[in-house]
């Protein structure tokens, strides 16, 4: 028999060895020999998206790099209202909260574009203000002005002249023909109807209706009057009225 020094030492070691071995199965733990789960990786964290209007895209890019953001350029559209090559627009808006990593998209501005006045001298109108409207304008208050060379209702010119440049959506005044100017009737009372007709209309007036009526101290085939009198101011359009001496 071994001594009882030796056995309690066996005895001992053998002990030491299988609380040991049930302290790895998790014995004693408190957990009922069950694993402990991982823990699970943490969501990215929101971040608040900055204003970017007014901005230039690498001031922009390094603002929201700065809060783990990516830029993205949409487009471009005319702003009165931003320079040109600065943001106008930004998607998400401001303040709002995402993702680290997402993406904001901005609209760049082209600022504002000049338009050119077409020519509109020539053209009802009708087709003036299709003219303007693809132009980007507008048409605006009419001007009414004589022409001898322009039929009525026709554009003359326009305010301002065919050419210049201008800002988008401006109002172009139309100058529209009344017709031939006005200008003082000729006297032709005293001559004969043949030789008074033949002088209106080599200087394009037009001549109306002929009336007869007897003038004893006249001679017969005369005109004795006329309407509008010599020397009034009317539109070269307006037909004048004879009336002559019967034979």
């Amino acid at each position: 028999m071994l001594p009882a020094a030796i056995t309690s030492i066996i005895t001992t070691i053998a002990v030491f060895f299988a609380l040991r071995a049930m302290d790895g199965r998790g014995a004693f733990s408190g957990g009922g020999g069950r694993e402990r789960a991982p823990a699970a990786a943490s969501a990215p964290a929101a971040v608040e998206v900055p204003a970017l209007l007014g901005m230039r895209g690498e001031q922009a890019r390094e603002l929201l790099k700065g809060r783990e953001l990516l830029l993205a350029f949409s487009g471009e559209k005319d702003s009165a209202l931003q320079p040109a090559g600065a943001i106008m627009e930004q998607t998400p808006l401001q303040g709002s909260q995402v993702p680290r990593g997402s993406l904001v998209q901005a609209v760049l501005s082209r600022g504002v574009t000049q338009s050119v006045v077409p020519k509109l001298a020539g053209l009802k109108l009708d087709d003036a203000t299709k003219a303007l409207t693809a132009a980007g304008l507008a048409a605006g208050p009419q001007k009414a002005t004589p022409s001898d060379t322009v039929p009525a209702g026709v554009v003359v010119d326009s305010e301002p002249t065919a050419g210049t440049t201008v800002a988008p959506k401006a109002t172009v005044t139309l100058l529209l023909s009344t017709g031939l100017s006005a200008r003082p009737v000729p006297k032709v009372t005293g001559m004969r109807l043949r030789a008074a007709r033949e002088l209106l209309e080599q200087q394009g007036w037009k001549v109306g209706k002929i009336r007869y009526d007897s003038d004893g101290d006249r001679a017969g085939g005369v005109v004795l009057e006329q309407k509008p009198a010599a020397a009034a101011v009317v539109s070269s359009e307006t037909p004048l009225e004879l009336t002559v001496n019967e034979e």
